[in-house]
């Protein structure tokens, strides 16, 4: 445990640290100090361990064990999952690679409330929109059910090097919601070029050189996101 690991986390997973590390904290205490309690409290149980008393009496006055600081340092890796816990309603989108992407999300519980109780609520789908417009209009796209319970979903990308946003919706019965806009990201490309005749003679001279001819790449297959997602809706 050191203090960028701490520095890394939200004041409520710091909280709920020290709770399990049984160190009382005031409720108004500030970062800085909260980080300060924890640090000491783990230096001193771990001077405690190195000390040559007796080990039945040690075992006794101890803080915590050797098992509970690794579920101490487990729940510090956790610490992403308690950004839930900040109740916002956002969706976020990252590339993973060319054919993938990873989307996760949250809707304030209020919202979510409001939502239910709306006139023809069904659920709560992602739309994947294909080079979103910034004029307002936006590309193909489709849609992937979630239920109210999920908070992060894999996508298959059906074009690489195309730009995609993912917009988070409620559905209300023939028509939709949009809750949140995701940041846009770009698909990469697994090759370059589908063939090497195709680049410019100066990158064809610089792939010569790499010995690229020599790897004999096969370019991947045509594919329909159909095949998992259902496909465009054009």
């Amino acid at each position: 445990m050191n203090i960028e690991r701490l520095n890394g986390l939200s004041m409520e997973a710091l909280c709920a640290l020290a709770e399990k590390m049984g160190l009382d904290l005031p409720p108004a205490l500030e970062r800085v100090f909260a980080v300060e309690a924890i640090l000491e409290a783990f230096e001193e149980d771990s001077a405690e361990r190195r000390s040559p008393a007796d080990a039945a009496a040690h075992i006794e006055e101890k803080k915590y064990s050797g098992s509970e600081l690794d579920e101490i340092d487990a729940s510090i890796d956790a610490a992403p999952c308690i950004a839930r816990l900040y109740n916002e309603t956002v969706v976020h989108l990252l590339a993973r690679d060319p054919e993938w992407a990873f989307v996760f999300w949250d809707v304030r519980e209020d919202e979510m409330d409001l939502l239910r109780l709306s006139e023809g609520f069904s659920g709560l789908f992602l739309k994947v929109i294909r080079d979103p417009g910034r004029d307002g209009r936006t590309g193909a796209s489709f849609d992937v059910p979630v239920g109210e319970e999920d908070s992060q979903w894999y996508l298959q990308l059906p074009e690489q090097g195309a730009q995609y946003r993912v917009d988070l919706c409620a559905r209300l019965g023939s028509k939709h919601r949009v809750i949140a806009h995701s940041n846009v990201v770009r698909a990469p490309r697994a090759l370059l070029v589908d063939a090497l005749g195709d680049l410019d003679p100066a990158a064809a001279e610089l792939a010569a050189l790499s010995g690229l001819e020599r790897l004999e790449i096969v370019p991947l297959p045509e594919r329909h996101p159909s095949r998992i997602l259902g496909g465009f809706d054009v």
